[in-house]
């Protein structure tokens, strides 16, 4: 079944500002070439072909589904750090840029699917979405100090630095280690090369490759999302159940990807198999309700109502964010409900005056917009509009992340309240509530400034990643 978008075509994003690339051109039109040695009969050997397999499910499943996919942009699951920079080390092998570039752009992705920022929607063409995309360079995220800005979470991890820094390097250095391990095993270095390395490499880039493209074009919809992602079984097959794809932009921080009997995803079970080792916890099941609103699932509009009602009751309001995802905020535990109350004060405050001079920078565009200056303006002013709409973000960022302290400090105002005895109860009680007071101000300041921004500066420079609550 075809997928029918709205939008046949698509413009590619700041087309003018993009130059090819031609060291990429090199290395990937180099690495298919020398592929194709496999034609040649002297350089088949079994154990290349096992290593090929091998090496495929390990740069593949472990490296990019697993890891760069739904643990480090996503953030699915957690696990220990050495367990993480060891499927890192997997998800280099690919050949894939490395994980904060990766990363940076599967965000960027997700903000803008399918529209014109999209970094490789097949609504341009399906060629551009598979592999034209890659051989020209991509405004503000291609150069590290433009693209750690998504991903400011791994941006403070040396050893994540350190893989972005070197991925090419490490991946050229394991060939090498293939082929000194294929001649000393018995002379079949060229033959492990060829296929634990040129084959494998080839294979595993189109088969992730058309996650990006078939998977926006081909397939069925269990969910009517503001995109055109599909379910393909057969992209699923090859790319370790990513193909499921509709699936996981309706419920993107969700493990499981495979919602129906017969959507199998191997990475999901893969994840469950690390959770009952005890090498994975905190795994996200498909939230309920997302799963409600599937289009074979008759909805009971009542019981969402009521969830709805329940949830909003009981909502933490913790904030989470696309440039810094799921990642708690730590604060230090205050010694009495008092002293836990004042910290909420001034972090709520803080929040909002961060909150107020995102407002202020989104007013700038506006009254730009309003001129009609952002399409005439000249070189210097669209520079100035971008650094404006660089420090708009960072201050809705500010602004989360203090909101996100305030409410952190009022759990703790509340936990001494519950443990208050009798005569302390009542006074604990009011910091308590007056501290959750603040907090949700503080949120509600930080996402109408998210919103405002993000509407204001649309169309301006660098494509925004909002944050969500």
């Amino acid at each position: 079944m075809l997928s029918n978008p709205e939008n046949s075509r698509l413009a590619i994003h700041r087309k003018d500002e993009r130059k090819i690339m031609w060291w990429t051109v090199f290395a990937i039109g180099a690495i298919h070439l020398a592929a194709l040695l496999a034609l040649n009969p002297a350089y088949y050997s079994r154990s290349g072909l096992v290593l090929g397999i091998v090496l495929y499910y390990v740069a593949g499943m472990l490296g990019v589904t697993l890891c760069f996919h739904r643990l480090l942009t996503h953030r699915s699951f957690q696990t220990y750090k050495w367990m993480e920079y060891f499927l890192t080390f997997c998800g280099v092998l690919a050949l894939q840029s490395g994980p904060m570039q990766w990363v940076a752009q599967h965000r960027i992705h997700h903000k803008e699917a399918d529209d014109e920022p999209d970094p490789h929607s097949p609504l341009v063409t399906f060629l551009w979405a598979h592999i034209g995309w890659l051989f020209v360079s991509m405004p503000d995220c291609h150069a590290y100090e433009d693209y750690c800005r998504f991903a400011k979470d791994l941006d403070r991890d040396p050893v994540q630095r350190f893989f972005d820094r070197y991925f090419f390097q490490i991946w050229a250095s394991f060939a090498g280690l293939v082929y000194l391990a294929g001649e000393l095993y018995g002379g079949l270095g060229m033959s492990w090369l060829v296929w634990g390395v040129l084959v494998r490499q080839v294979l595993l880039w189109h088969a992730t490759w058309l996650v990006n493209s078939a998977t926006h074009l081909w397939g069925y919809r269990n969910y009517k999302t503001d995109e055109e992602s599909t379910n393909n079984w057969w992209v699923a097959l090859f790319a370790f159940g990513e193909g499921w794809h509709n699936n996981h932009h309706a419920d993107q921080r969700s493990a499981a990807h495979g919602q129906r009997w017969f959507e199998i995803d191997i990475t999901y079970m893969l994840i469950r198999l690390m959770g009952l080792t005890g090498l994975a916890w905190s795994i996200n099941e498909p939230s309920k309700r997302i799963v409600a609103k599937r289009v074979d699932i008759m909805v009971d509009y009542d019981a969402l109502r009521v969830s709805d009602e329940m949830n909003n009751r009981t909502a933490s309001h913790v904030l989470q964010t696309q440039t810094d995802p799921t990642i708690p905020v730590q604060v230090p535990q205050m010694p009495s409900a008092a002293e836990a109350y004042e910290a909420a004060l001034r972090a709520a405050g803080e929040a909002k005056e961060a909150a107020a001079k995102a407002l202020q920078y989104a007013a700038q565009a506006i009254a730009h917009k309003q001129q009609g200056a952002v399409e005439k303006a000249d070189h210097a002013v669209k520079e100035l509009l971008e650094r404006a709409k660089d420090m708009g973000m960072a201050a809705v960022e500010q602004a989360k992340f203090a909101a996100a302290q305030a409410h952190e400090f009022s759990s703790q105002a509340g936990q001494y309240a519950a443990n208050a005895k009798e005569r302390a109860a009542e006074s604990a009680r009011q910091f308590a509530e007056k501290s959750r007071a603040l907090a949700q101000e503080a949120v509600e300041a930080a996402t109408r400034a998210a919103d405002e921004v993000s509407v204001a500066f649309q169309g301006i420079g660098r494509p925004i990643i909002t944050s969500t609550i």
